[in-house]
């Protein structure tokens, strides 16, 4: 039944129908304070002040500080908004690039005979709590339950620097019948090629997925897993468990979200019209500001302006 793996381009054969897929994203170095990799920011910084727009009651009176005010006070919002959207997954992406579901999943209930969460083959595991942090959080969400598995190095897996899919998927059907007696559970492995370690990890990930575990993990969810999963690959101030586990908290957190709830679009039209509606307040109340003076200073020269004609209608008499 086979579907794309994402980061290779493969496509995953799996075996009785199970679906499979992988990654290869050619060396890494984990687990060190410097990064080589790519940095990700939380989004733009927006700075305001007096600086930016002149200072507080300059221009036109009380009417200009009354508008730097309001203006701050909508920038203020929409920065609100987006910080809000970014932490909550309100908007379509990430600053992962990854895409939001678009799907409805149903959680997988009673389906999972719970496991170990993960075999350790090449001893790269250091931090136990870490690693399981993720994995607990994918399956509570989900109803499907991850195993990680780390495989050793064997001429079985590779023909020199090429991962033989065929007999990588077909070890990975016999992990999963030997270890589950459901359909519910999610292999994650990674094989590690020749002269591999855990700082320069060259090998390559696959994943195998139980049948009942592809009404969450769907095309869609897929893609959404490997997304997160190459942003935390290529982050190499994380540790291996540290980018195994986020990538599985993120795409639960994803995947399981109605698409439907948290939509922007309303709020971003109200706070539009808004803004509009307030804008024409504040020129209308500067308008008639302004045109207020301008009577006043009327009626203050018309009566002078009388005086003195009166003054030189009597100089003439």
């Amino acid at each position: 039944m086979g579907r794309s793996g994402g980061g290779s381009g493969r496509s995953g054969g799996g075996f009785g129908g199970r679906s499979s897929g992988g990654f290869s994203g050619g060396g890494r170095s984990s687990g060190g304070s410097f990064s080589r990799g790519f940095g990700f920011s939380t989004g733009p910084r927006f700075h305001f002040g007096p600086s930016y727009y002149g200072g507080y009651g300059s221009g036109c009176g009380c009417g200009g500080g009354l508008t730097t005010l309001i203006i701050i006070f909508i920038i203020y919002i929409f920065i609100s908004f987006y910080e809000g959207c970014a932490t909550n997954g309100c908007i379509s992406s990430n600053n992962s690039g990854v895409d939001r579901s678009t799907k409805v999943r149903e959680k997988l209930d009673g389906v999972v005979t719970k496991s170990d969460w993960y075999e350790d083959q090449v001893g790269w595991v250091s931090s136990e709590k870490v690693l399981i942090e993720g994995l607990e959080d994918f399956y509570k969400e989900t109803g499907a339950q991850p195993y990680v598995l780390l495989i050793k190095y064997s001429d079985d897996f590779w023909n020199g620097s090429n991962l033989n899919i065929k007999e990588a998927d077909k070890y990975l059907n016999d992990i999963y019948d030997k270890k589950f007696e459901d359909e519910g559970h999610f292999i994650f492995a990674y094989f590690q090629c020749a002269n591999d370690s855990k700082q320069e990890m060259e090998g390559e990930f696959r994943y195998l997925s139980g049948n009942s575990v592809d009404t969450i993990m769907d095309n869609e969810a897929i893609d959404i897993f490997w997304g997160y999963f190459k942003a935390n690959y290529y982050n190499t101030s994380l540790t291996l468990e540290e980018m195994i586990s986020n990538t599985f908290t993120k795409t639960a957190n994803n995947i399981m979200q109605n698409p439907n709830e948290g939509s922007n679009l309303p709020m971003v039209l109200s706070i539009i019209l808004i803004s509009i509606l307030l804008i024409v307040v504040i020129v209308a109340l500067v308008n008639k500001n302004k045109k207020n003076k301008s009577e006043t200073a009327e009626k203050v020269e018309k009566p002078v302006d009388i005086i003195v004609e009166d003054n030189k209608d009597e100089e003439n008499k």
